[in-house]
Formats: C-alpha cells, sequence, structure tokens
C-alpha cells in the first residue's frame, strides 16, 4: 500500500470512529459552537398553566432564529431544568449549568422568590441572567444589579394599568387575596399604592395571605364574604387562582363584591377555566383573539396561526396561544438582540448593549428594553371577562396602554 493510500485510509478509519464515538462531525461542531443559555423554571406544579406555553414559545423563536442563520453565525441552545418552585433547587440547577455545562447564560424563572435567588447568585458569579418570567419590580429596581436584565414586564407596570382602572369604579372599600411570598407582596403593594394616588378615598377593610400552591380557600372566601368589602383585589396566580375561582362560585363571591383578579384574564388562566369563569371580573389580559387589539397589530394574526400550528405539532393539548408563550418567544428574541448588538457573548458587552436599551418590534407591539434598569416595557391590556361564543370565556372592552420612562409607567 503507497504512503498515500495508507494516509486516506487511516483518515477515512479515524473518521468512522469519531462519528461512532460522536455522531456526525459536522453535528458535535455545530453543538459545541452553539451559545448555550440554561434556562431554569417552574415545570411543575401551579405553574404549569404558564410555563408549558411558554417553552412552546421559547423553542418556536429558537427554531426561527436558528433556522434564519442563528446568532453571529451561531446557534442558540437553551438547556432546561424544572426548578420545582424552590429557590434552592434553582440556584443548585444554576451553579451545575454554568460550572458544568458551562453556559454563557442563564434565564428562566416564572416565581419572583427563584428569580432573586438566581439572580443574587449570578451577581456573584458574575454571569448574565435574563429573568424571562418572573414579575417582581424588586429584581430590577431594588435589588438590581448589571448581571440582571429583564425580557418580561415587571408587576408595577400591568398592577398601575389595573388600577388605574379599577380607580373609576364607584367602591372605596376593598379586601385583596394575594400569595405570601415575594410576587404576591410586590403585587399588591404596586396596585395598591396606585390606586390611592389615583383615588384617596378608598379604604383597605381586609387582607389574606395564603401560601403559595394553597388548595383550600374556603377560610378565605369566608373571611371575604364577611368583610364587608365592596371590591376585592386577588393576586393569586395559575392552578392556585383556578382553584380559588372554583371554590369561590357556589357561595357567590364575586356577585357579592367586584373581583379584580391581577391574572385570570390572560387564556393561561381563563380558557382551562370555561364556563366557571367570573363574568364581570376586571382583570389584565393577553386578548390576542380581539379585533380591536387585531386591527392595532396586524401581524398579529399571522403569529397566533403560525403558533397554533406549532403547538400542535408539538402535542400540547391547547394549543391556542396563552400569554406565556408571547413571554418565551420575545425572551428568546430579546436575548438574541441583546448578543448580536454586542457581537459577542462576553457578559460586560452583552451588558453594556442593554445599558443602552433598545427597542423591538413583536407581533403584540413595541417592546422597550430600558436601558436605566435593564426593564422590558411591553404593551399592557386591560379588560372585562365576558363569556364569548359557545361558552368561551374572553376579556372584552380591552383598553391598551404603554407605559414609558425610567420609573414613570403609566403615570
Amino acid at each position: 500500500m503507497s504512503t498515500e493510500s495508507y494516509t486516506a485510509a487511516r483518515s477515512f478509519c479515524l473518521l468512522g470512529l469519531l462519528f461512532a464515538l460522536f455522531g456526525p462531525v459536522g453535528a458535535a461542531v455545530a453543538q459545541e459552537n452553539a451559545i448555550r443559555i440554561g434556562e431554569i423554571n417552574s415545570y411543575s406544579g401551579v405553574a404549569t398553566v404558564y410555563t408549558f406555553p411558554y417553552k412552546e414559545g421559547l423553542m418556536l423563536a429558537t427554531k426561527e432564529i436558528n433556522d434564519a442563520g442563528g446568532v453571529l453565525g451561531r446557534p442558540l441552545e437553551f438547556i432546561h431544568r424544572d426548578d420545582k418552585l424552590k429557590p434552592d433547587e434553582a440556584v443548585k440547577a444554576a451553579r451545575e449549568l454554568v460550572l458544568q455545562e458551562k453556559v454563557d447564560f442563564l434565564a428562566g424563572c416564572i416565581s419572583s422568590a427563584v428569580g432573586l435567588a438566581i439572580s443574587a447568585y449570578a451577581k456573584d458569579a458574575k454571569v448574565l441572567y435574563f429573568a424571562t418570567h418572573c414579575q417582581t419590580s424588586r429584581l430590577t429596581w431594588d435589588g438590581g444589579h448589571r448581571y440582571v436584565a429583564h425580557t418580561t414586564n415587571n408587576v408595577s407596570q400591568y398592577a398601575r394599568a389595573l388600577a388605574k382602572r379599577a380607580s373609576t369604579l364607584p367602591y372605596t372599600r376593598w379586601a385583596h387575596i394575594s400569595p405570601d411570598y415575594e410576587y404576591g407582596q410586590n403585587l399588591w403593594q404596586e396596585f395598591w399604592a396606585y390606586l390611592k394616588y389615583l383615588k384617596p378615598d378608598v379604604q383597605l377593610v381586609q387582607q389574606n395571605w395564603p401560601k403559595l400552591g394553597e388548595s383550600d380557600h374556603s377560610p378565605y372566601i369566608t373571611a371575604l364574604l364577611q368583610s364587608g368589602a365592596e371590591a376585592f383585589f386577588s393576586g393569586l396566580w395559575g392552578a392556585q387562582e383556578i382553584a380559588f375561582v372554583k371554590q369561590a362560585r357556589p357561595f357567590g363571591l364575586m356577585e357579592k363584591a367586584q373581583f379584580v383578579p391581577s391574572s385570570l384574564g390572560n387564556p393561561d388562566e381563563l380558557d382551562p377555566l370555561g364556563r366557571e369563569a367570573p363574568v364581570g371580573a376586571i382583570t389584565t389580559a393577553f386578548a390576542w383573539y380581539d379585533d380591536g387589539v387585531q386591527k392595532r397589530h396586524p401581524a398579529l394574526d399571522a403569529w397566533t396561526k403560525k403558533y397554533i400550528t406549532w403547538a400542535t405539532t408539538h402535542g400540547m393539548k391547547d394549543p391556542l396561544p396563552k400569554l406565556g408563550a408571547a413571554w418565551g418567544y420575545a425572551s428568546a428574541y430579546i436575548i438574541a438582540e441583546a448578543i448580536r448588538r454586542a457581537k459577542a457573548t462576553d457578559p460586560d458587552k452583552v451588558i453594556a448593549v442593554l445599558s443602552e436599551g433598545f427597542e423591538m418590534e413583536f407581533p403584540w407591539g413595541t417592546v422597550i428594553m430600558r436601558g436605566c434598569d435593564q426593564q422590558a416595557i411591553p404593551p399592557q391590556w386591560t379588560g372585562v371577562v365576558k363569556m364569548g361564543e359557545e361558552g368561551k370565556p374572553i376579556v372584552a372592552d380591552i383598553e391598551e396602554i404603554h407605559g414609558q420612562g425610567p420609573h414613570q409607567e403609566l403615570r
């Protein structure tokens, strides 16, 4: 055998060995070249009505980005972990992702308590954390730092939008029920402070603080019925809010006091309620189906059809768009845009881009990434729960508002 033939044969055998061990060489190189993002979220328990659609939206956007050539010529890759709604589990996962998986960035977390825990870890580890799902305003305000960026709205934005609408009601005696942890406390504080600012004569007659994930709300329902409140605010969310509404329905609670839930109008929560939805409730919404919303945002209809096709293909039980899907979709594109503008994955360079701020257009409107605190500001929608065709609940009488400026949302 000639030297050339021997070399060729040896190379062929080596390639065969590499293929057997690692799969196609091109695929291995592409995977090694990926921009890796460790995504931590609550994929079990009360959060799944939001997090399952969120993951689908994230995956859809990632596929679009990668099909278009990726970012800086590299594919995006999200590596998922379940935090089980526990801060210590999330921090454990974050350490593993950073130290063992060698991710470039961290992302995720629907729980505000979990988000704050990961944010603290990111600050110490000097790893940029994109908070894609949690809502507390303290993340980028009181506890803000350069290694955290918030790609979705915070509670201040939709709490103020809801308080603005609630201030037009004739009621002055208020009560509330909110989960007793970071999100519920921050949400109620923001809502009540702004409602008092707009309508100084309102009075708080009762507070209720069930634990996050509480399954039996009967003591709180009884307390609300006996409070003498004319209206009450709910900061419950996800499966817990759904359970609360179903348990309160036989007592006529929502007929005896005006119900103002912070998130029930999102299809993530409203769709599962069906005919048990509390008609007349004033709430925030992701009303992709509303004629007025579609007229203001012509690209929304095409995105809706695309998402339905995607979710159906991936076996989603309910493939209609949810707020969680919009959060995931927008977050992937915002992360990609920040890296693209920075022309690098170096966290300091990406942070420099975020601190300058930028705007992006999405099917539901403009999202501002505010430079002063690296906080996203998307449009906010509020409306009234009504029963649509065939017993399907919707949110109607939609009002859209967009807050802008540092710490000046909706003023």
